[in-house]
């Protein structure tokens, strides 16, 4: 059964399910409920002495259950809105992803949902996070929920509300976090974590990591959290507000193990302000290169000189160089600005987008005048919005300005050059990338992702307890990257400075 993605459907891996059926069976459950029975590999995996019941919206999966004759009582109902005359026993469910966009009845789940259980939901979360509540409340005491959804709430502004209910009701025995790169789901690129619930108080939330799917064979939860892989946090210990992605490493052996909360580390935001780039809304007319402007004979006053594709920046610093090797390939190295049209064929390009919708797009739509590009200044500092295992980072010595495919960092006024070249310094290392990454977006298949306030919000070294010695080698260092091509050697010269200011 192919996934239905209009509906955020995404069938089950049968491994993964067996792990999750076990162990909402572990007390012998007289009940059991899939909210959203799918191809019902849940169901099917259980012991047949249980008494089954499945929810589905979906008409095609109806008609296989009658074609099939499955032995249990079906429901079929959206599961949010259905009312259920008892409570159950157990509850396992791998429920729709849908994003905020895509719910259209939203408006009246987060009203049901506060009616009915005084939980306030963030119109931004994704669809799976409505039915985890719901089934939560709608287990028996001491029954037991398993859950497999993307585990992106977890670092992302509307998580905080589903944080806050685990840390109120502390149902939340264990959260079973997948590798990013590891793809459970033939058509979907997007995390995966197995919430284990159950109803009563817990003492704190295990943090668990599977990194092969060689592991999932012969998982055992209550072993795994034995080892010394699981991190034990206590629900005392936990905030809302915080990201929670940060539990799952090893801080030691990742050097990564910091107090956020004495002065020798600051908010990313306490020196710079990480800032997106310019959105066109609609790159394939508003950038350009040399044969492009040559054929509508633009004039330079409408040619802004702008970065619009990653790829294009392979070295540590951009510069004037870097950007004349870019014209002579011919590449998109700049943006067409309307607002400073001048000549007949300015304004005839302007025309010539109008002709095909250009202007009907959301963002070009909401600007006025359309074809006017966003006025941001040129930052000293760029890092890749999207990464695999290293952030790009790049030190802009040009006025050239960048497209969303980098964030811009925008220093405060008082900052000084010195201060600048410290911060790229800092950045490319290992020691501050792993610092930044528990504030990352993890998307499946090992892409991560940060917004600009994941990096306002993360912590770095408080870069004025540097001693002056150790600042002068810094800067030195940071001469001879760029005269010297072998980055490697000084990084690590870096990184081992930097580390020295970590404490553990």
């Amino acid at each position: 059964m192919k996934a239905n993605k209009k509906l955020g459907q995404f069938f089950t891996d049968k491994k993964i399910a067996n792990i999750m059926v076990k162990w909402v069976t572990q007390n012998s459950p007289e009940t059991l409920l899939d909210p959203a029975v799918g191809a019902g590999v849940f169901l099917k995996a259980a012991d047949k002495k249980i008494k089954k019941y499945a929810c589905e919206i979906d008409d095609n999966i109806i008609k296989n259950f009658a074609l099939y004759n499955m032995d249990w009582e079906l429901f079929e109902n959206d599961y949010l809105l259905q009312n259920f005359p008892f409570k159950f026993d157990a509850v396992v469910c791998n429920p729709p992803y849908n994003k905020f966009q895509q719910i259209k009845n939203r408006s009246e789940y987060i009203k049901i949902l506060k009616e009915k259980y005084n939980v306030s939901l963030s119109g931004y979360s994704n669809l799976c996070v409505y039915f985890l509540i719901k089934s939560i409340n709608e287990l028996n005491t001491n029954g037991r929920c398993c859950y497999l959804v993307p585990y992106e709430f977890l670092n992302t502004g509307y998580g905080e509300k589903i944080k806050e209910y685990f840390l109120k009701t502390g149902v939340v025995d264990t959260i079973l976090k997948f590798n990013s790169g590891l793809k459970l789901f033939d058509d979907a690129i997007t995390t995966s974590c197995i919430l284990f619930i159950e109803n009563k108080k817990h003492k704190g939330i295990n943090f668990l990591c599977i990194d092969s799917l060689n592991d999932i064979e012969n998982f055992n939860l209550d072993k795994q959290k034995k080892t010394e892989n699981n991190v034990f946090t206590d629900y005392q210990k936990l905030k809302s507000e915080e990201k929670w992605l940060k539990y799952f490493f090893d801080y030691k052996s990742n050097n990564i193990y910091f107090n956020q909360y004495n002065d020798d580390f600051v908010p990313f935001s306490a020196i710079a302000q990480v800032k997106r780039g310019i959105a066109t809304g609609n790159n394939h007319f508003f950038t350009l290169n040399s044969s492009l402007i040559n054929q509508y004979h633009l004039s330079s006053e409408v040619c802004l000189p702008c970065i619009c594709k990653s790829p294009d920046v392979s070295d540590l610093f951009f510069t004037s160089d870097t950007f004349n090797e870019l014209l002579n390939k011919d590449k998109k190295i700049y943006l067409f600005n309307g607002a400073n049209a001048v000549t007949n064929s300015d304004f005839n390009y302007i025309k010539y987008g109008e002709e095909n919708n250009v202007d009907k797009s959301y963002l070009t739509s909401h600007r006025n005048p359309w074809f006017a590009i966003e006025n941001k200044e040129p930052s000293p500092i760029w890092i890749s919005v999207f990464s695999r295992n290293k952030l790009k980072i790049i030190r802009n010595k040009t006025s050239v300005k960048n497209l969303t495919t980098f964030h811009g960092i925008h220093f405060k006024k008082n900052v000084s050059e010195e201060m600048i070249n410290m911060m790229f310094c800092y950045l490319i290392t290992p020691a501050a990338q792993n610092m930044l990454y528990m504030n990352k977006r993890e998307y499946g298949n090992g892409l991560d992702k940060f917004e600009p306030n994941d990096l306002n919000n993360a912590y770095i070294i408080n870069l004025n307890k540097i001693k002056e010695s150790e600042k002068k080698e810094i800067l030195n260092i940071y001469s001879e990257l760029q005269l010297n091509q072998n980055t490697e050697k000084y990084i690590n010269e870096l990184n081992n400075i930097f580390l020295s200011y970590i404490k553990f």
